[in-house]
Order: structure tokens, then C-alpha cells, then sequence
């Protein structure tokens, strides 16, 4: 990474399974930005895979590596699942509901419903692990990234989160941090069973706010804030538990971070090292309103046009917020955070 880049931010990247391709995006776009360095990258699920897949590339070949990297791992990916939830191009369903449609998929996800991951994979198989030890360089991670990494997991046990930091990240960690207890066995490091990070923090943003020297954090959203529409029937409802189990810990974040930086504006003096810290933090946000209307289920999907799609929101995302909020880098936080989270 070229350490002389004008400004250095932090990133915090959401998970949500195949939705992370709109991360694979944001992260080409910012990697073209030669102004930009990254200091601490904080992940769970997709955003901690598509960290190590762009520091993999990163390490051995410069930012273009990087986005080759990226790249790979999300063709490696689409190409793996839809050869295992293969679908017949001619059949009925897709002349009726569409391209991205599966039945294959939505009949294993019904499945998942009733039965239990070591009831459907008694043999605990899981196709990510050969994607990920194939498309992930651990040892250059673990040796030689500059960069801090920041991965988080779910104590089965405690609720806890655990953040794996460079050093510790290897397959497992990464499927751990993924692992959705409906669709796979709980992934045992050091013998504790762990779940997907995104039950304890989506994404964790205490180790970039506590460890890092550079007060700027940039979080990638795979969620929307705000949804208009009320759910209904049943799939919506499921759907929208879903997503809230998976955010509720980032807005009670959220929210005591900007209740904080409220309350330290009142104060004439700040003279503990937290409040300075905390005065000093400076947020930014990419999202994409889309996400409101594109269907919760996908995020199961890895079909090429649905990642290829995500992937061009996410840049066009990047590209738009570089133009508009590149010059508060270093200088104020790029959302309200007030509004938006109290």
C-alpha cells in the first residue's frame, strides 16, 4: 500500500453473504483512488472475505492485485454454487420468475427450516473452505499485511464477539465468521464453538475507534437503515428479523457514539483520553438505497448477473461518495449522526 497517500481512513465492511459483491465494488472503486490509504480494516462474514481476498492481491501484486484478487474470489464463488445449485437454463421457473430464481436453492433453504445443518450435512461439507484456501495467501496475512484486521465471531456459548486480528486469521476464523447456524456447523477454533460475527457486531467498530490512530472510519452498509414498507406476510417477516437480529448491535453502536460525541460538545474541557478520542471521530457511510427493494433471500445467491449487478452499484456508490465527501476526510464526519442513529 502506498504509504504516501494524502489522506488515511479506516473501513469497516458489513457482512451479508452474496450481497458482499456490492463491497467487492466499493472496494475497487477506493483501491483506483491513489489519495486514499488504509490504516485498520474491521470485518464479519462477506466484508471479512472481501478484506483478505483484496489484501492477498494487495500483498503480492499493488492495488491492481488487489482488484484482481477481488475478482477472482467472486467469479471462484458464483461458479462454485451454481455448479452445486445448477439450474437448467430451458426450465419452466425461469421462463416465470426470472434468471436469479433457483429452485434448487429455495428448496434446500426451505429444508433449513425444519432441519437441522447436521441433520442436511451430517459430514459438515462446506464448499467455501476449498474457495477460500485456494483465493486467500493466510501466510502473507500473517506475516507481512500492514494493514490491522480486525474479524469478528460469535462465542456459541457467551454471545461474545472474538476479534481475530492478523496473526490469528486463517480458514477457519473466516468461515466462522460466516457461519450461519441454520446452514452450517458451528466452527470450533481452540475449542469453542463459533457463530457468524454478525450476531454480536455488523460491523465492530470498537477496535478502529480504541486502536487505530487515524479518527476516520468509512462503514460499508449491506443493510438499509430504513425500510418504508411494513411486512406482511410471512417471508417478509422472517426476512425482516433477519436483518434486524443482524443490525441491531451496529445501531446500538452507532448510538452510543453519537450520543457521546453530543455530549462531549457540551463539555468546555475535554481532558480524558476517551473524550478526545471520541471527539476526534470522524465517520462516513456508502450505501445503497436499492437495498430496500432488493428481496432478503438473495443474499443466498451467487448467480452472475446478481453478484456482476451488486458489484457496479457498489462502484458507481464508491465513485459517487469519493466526489461528494473525499474533501471531509481528515476534516468532519460525512453523515449526521445525531439524526440518523438518536
Amino acid at each position: 500500500m502506498n504509504r504516501n497517500s494524502s489522506k488515511t481512513i479506516n473501513l469497516a465492511l458489513q457482512g451479508g453473504g452474496s450481497h458482499g459483491a456490492f463491497t467487492w465494488g466499493v472496494l475497487s472503486r477506493l483501491l483506483e483512488d491513489s489519495r486514499l490509504d488504509f490504516n485498520g480494516i474491521s470485518g464479519v462474514s462477506s466484508g471479512a472475505m472481501n478484506t483478505c481476498a483484496m489484501l492477498t492481491g494487495l500483498l503480492h501484486g499493488g492495488r491492481d492485485g488487489a482488484k484482481q484478487s477481488l475478482t477472482a474470489f467472486w467469479q471462484a464463488v458464483s461458479a462454485k454454487y451454481s455448479e452445486i445449485f445448477e439450474m437448467n437454463s430451458g426450465n419452466l421457473w425461469e421462463k416465470v420468475v426470472g434468471m436469479d430464481y433457483n429452485p434448487s436453492l429455495d428448496t434446500y433453504l426451505t429444508l433449513t427450516q425444519a432441519f437441522s445443518p447436521y441433520q442436511l450435512n451430517p459430514f459438515d461439507l462446506n464448499p467455501l473452505r476449498d474457495i477460500l484456501e485456494e483465493q486467500i495467501d493466510f501466510e502473507i496475512l500473517q506475516r507481512d499485511c500492514p494493514i490491522h484486521l480486525y474479524i469478528g465471531a460469535t462465542q456459541v456459548r457467551t454471545g461474545k464477539m472474538r476479534l481475530f486480528t492478523n496473526k490469528e486469521i486463517t480458514t477457519d476464523v473466516l468461515l466462522a465468521s460466516a457461519c450461519l447456524p441454520s446452514l452450517h456447523h458451528a466452527i470450533e477454533i481452540d475449542g469453542e464453538p463459533y457463530w457468524d460475527g454478525g450476531y454480536s457486531g455488523n460491523p465492530p467498530l470498537f477496535p478502529l475507534i480504541f486502536e487505530s490512530e487515524h479518527p476516520d472510519i468509512l462503514v460499508v452498509l449491506l443493510q438499509p437503515l430504513l425500510r418504508e414498507a411494513i411486512p406482511k406476510t410471512a417471508e417478509e417477516i422472517r426476512n425482516r428479523s433477519h436483518e434486524l437480529m443482524f443490525t441491531n448491535t451496529f445501531l446500538r453502536e452507532m448510538r452510543a457514539i453519537a450520543l457521546s460525541k453530543q455530549e462531549i460538545k457540551l463539555d468546555w474541557i475535554r481532558s480524558g483520553n476517551l473524550e478526545k478520542r471520541m471527539d476526534r471521530l470522524r465517520i462516513h457511510m456508502i450505501e445503497d438505497q436499492s437495498f430496500e427493494t432488493i428481496k432478503s433471500k438473495t443474499r443466498y445467491s451467487v448467480t452472475s448477473n446478481l453478484i456482476d449487478d451488486l458489484y457496479e452499484r457498489g462502484y458507481d456508490s464508491a465513485k459517487k461518495w469519493l466526489t461528494k465527501n473525499f474533501r471531509h476526510i481528515n476534516k468532519q464526519s460525512s453523515v449526521d449522526l445525531v439524526k440518523m442513529f438518536t
